[in-house]
């Protein structure tokens, strides 16, 4: 029965799979050389990288203290009810009281009333 046995088992042959995996290899010079390179390109990226953040950093900066400045006058504003502007006006010469009335075009309101100065009291030469 034995000899039946090794006659009826066939030989097992052995199997070879290929695979790939991450293992830990030494590199040559030139990888090092290569490496080395990549590192001082990319440290030096890094650097751009950062000073143009920070430019960005500081020109947006300036622009919302812009923002911010706007909002403040513009919440004076509201709170005030008023605002300054240019008005176009009118100088007055009263010659007969000595007065100089300063009006408001637009609202014929007078801001302003003083006394003439000595140069202001004389009065031009008609021709």
């Amino acid at each position: 029965m034995s000899e039946k046995k090794s006659k009826d088992a066939k030989a097992v042959e052995n199997r070879l799979e290929k695979f790939e995996t991450l293992l830990r290899c030494q590199l040559t010079n030139d990888e090092l050389i290569s490496r080395g390179n990549e590192l001082a390109e990319a440290s030096a990226e890094a650097g751009t990288l950062e000073d143009t953040l920070a430019s960005i950093k500081k020109e947006f900066a300036a622009k919302i203290a812009g923002k911010e400045a706007r909002i403040n006058e513009l919440s004076g504003t509201i709170r005030a009810k008023s605002e300054t502007r240019i008005v176009k006006c009118e100088r007055e010469f009263l010659y007969g009281e000595g007065l100089v009335m300063e009006i408001r075009a637009d609202t014929k309101e007078t801001i302003k009333s003083r006394e003439m100065r000595d140069d202001e009291r004389q009065q031009e030469l008609e021709v």
